[in-house]
């Protein structure tokens, strides 16, 4: 599944702390969320996919929803970075 985080990456998660961790966790949220909007892609690129009105708004909102989170949590590192960390 597009965006899961390896086992690899868990870990390292797992045994950071203070900004390390910060910055790990930001960078995997975002991972993670690009792989739900590279799945609601998928499924809108699928033809004959998401003709349910209520498919189509739950992908749809999860788009909008994930895209926004990513830009937020791309800010986020961006001013961990222009405080040192």
């Amino acid at each position: 599944m597009p965006g899961m985080l390896s086992e690899a990456q868990m870990k390292a998660l797992d045994e950071a702390r203070g900004p390390v961790f910060d910055r790990l966790f930001l960078t995997g949220m975002i991972q993670h969320h690009r792989g739900a909007v590279t799945m609601v892609a998928d499924l809108f690129n699928t033809f004959g996919a998401a003709q349910d009105e209520l498919t189509f708004k739950f992908a749809s909102d999860a788009q909008v929803d994930q895209t926004t989170e990513i830009a937020r949590m791309q800010k986020m590192l961006f001013m961990l970075e222009l405080q040192g960390h």
